[in-house]
Order: C-alpha cells, then sequence, then structure tokens
C-alpha cells in the first residue's frame, strides 16, 4: 500500500485556518435577525395578552355594574307602593320621555366631550345622579338607589394615560342610602375602576307610564397597536307595574 504524502507547510496553514471575515458578519447577522425576530413575537404576544386582560378587566366592571343594575330595578315599581306615602317611589331620575348622562351632571365651567389638551371634567355635585330610584327591603325598609359618574376623589389619571385624550375615563359610584334624610346606608361607593368613558338612562318617550328604562355604558381601552377602542353595552329593563 502506498504512503500518504504529507502535506506541505502551506497545506498544513490552510487546514487550520477558520471561517473568514465574510462569513463571521453573515453569521452574526442572522444572528442578530433570529434574536430580533424572537424579541418581536414576544413583544407582540406580550402586547396582546396585555390588551386582552385589559379588555376582561373593562368587561367584568361593565357587566357588574349591569347585573346589578338589572336586579335593583326589577325590586322598584312606576306606581307608588303601599307603603310609606312620602311621595318618592318608582323612578325619579331620569323622568319620564327624558335622559340623564354625563354632560348633565358636569359643572357649567367644564367642557363637554371631546375635551381639549390638558382639559379635565369637573362635576356638580348638586346636580341629581344620572340614575335614581326607591325600593324597600324584605322588613319594609325604604332605600334610596342612586347610580352617578364621577373621577375619584383623589384625582384623575394624567391625560397622557387616557386611551384617547378628548375622554376622560370615570368611576361609576354607587348609592344605597335609608333612614331619616338618607343618612344611613352607602354613599357614593365607587363600584368600577376608572375605565368609564359614557354612562347614559334613558326613558323612552314611547315607553306606558315609562315602565321601560334604557341603559348605556361605554369604557375605551387601547387595542394590541395601541389605538383607542370603545366598548358599549346596552341593557333594557321592564319596572313593575
Amino acid at each position: 500500500m502506498a504512503k500518504r504524502k504529507p502535506l506541505g507547510k502551506d497545506q498544513q496553514l490552510k487546514s487550520r485556518n477558520g471561517f473568514t471575515l465574510i462569513e463571521l458578519v453573515v453569521a452574526m447577522a442572522i444572528l442578530f435577525i433570529l434574536i430580533y425576530m424572537g424579541f418581536s413575537a414576544f413583544s407582540f404576544t406580550n402586547t396582546l395578552a396585555k390588551a386582552n386582560q385589559n379588555r376582561e378587566v373593562v368587561l367584568e366592571n361593565i357587566s357588574t355594574v349591569l347585573d346589578q343594575m338589572t336586579k335593583e330595578l326589577r325590586q322598584t315599581t312606576t306606581v307608588e307602593d303601599h307603603v310609606g306615602g312620602d311621595g318618592n317611589y318608582g323612578v325619579t331620575s331620569p323622568s319620564a320621555g327624558t335622559s340623564r348622562g354625563l354632560t348633565d351632571i358636569l359643572a357649567s365651567t367644564s367642557k363637554v366631550p371631546p375635551l381639549g389638551s390638558d382639559e379635565f371634567y369637573t362635576f356638580d355635585s348638586s346636580k341629581d345622579p344620572i340614575l335614581r330610584f326607591y325600593t324597600y327591603d324584605d322588613a319594609g325598609k325604604k332605600h334610596r338607589i342612586s347610580y352617578t359618574i364621577a373621577l375619584p376623589t383623589g384625582g384623575g389619571i394624567n391625560q397622557q394615560y387616557w386611551a384617547d385624550s378628548r375622554y376622560q375615563p370615570c368611576e361609576i359610584l354607587y348609592s344605597n342610602e335609608t333612614g331619616t334624610n338618607w343618612n344611613d346606608g352607602i354613599h357614593n361607593q365607587p363600584i368600577t375602576d376608572q375605565v368609564i368613558t359614557n354612562f347614559t338612562v334613558i326613558r323612552p318617550s314611547w315607553s306606558d307610564k315609562g315602565k321601560v328604562i334604557q341603559i348605556v355604558i361605554e369604557a375605551m381601552m387601547k387595542d394590541s397597536s395601541g389605538k383607542p377602542v370603545t366598548i358599549t353595552r346596552i341593557a333594557q329593563i321592564t319596572l313593575r307595574q
């Protein structure tokens, strides 16, 4: 068998050479592209998950307050109850054939939506709430129940964090008052997060004796691309006669 001829010095040097500079640059470029694609996919997935989480929070807020309103309104009537007789009965706000919403309870100095730059809502506490009605519990005690909309007592979030800078997110407040002059019970307790951008209650003029109540609640949030989207829920309740 013939013996292999030993490699020359030049051939030995060539056999020990690694990647060329061009090959290294190409490999690093491919690596950076893969890392960037992975980071982008992770970032998109995280943003999408956050948007879905925010949507679930908003929907939960709206569903909770609508379910509560519906349950309580079904306990009131459009005619005076046999208990009490003090003239306060049924739904008093809004009155039959009218509606009440955010613009009805803003202070006269407050700009109605849409807001301009660096403008915020201010509310007139002397105005009636958006929705008010009366019910009786099983013991015959009368309750005055109210729903309205306002900013947190500590102040609202900064405008740069709103989903849309023209619409300021608010809370829905709940009152369930009893006793003389309605001194007892719950007074203006927040029952939603600061996500509500519209809360309107309508008593259509076509409704017989104002027994139909329509409720519209809207909340604004950012989608996965950062654009504002509005979630609207509408409920219609027919009162007992």
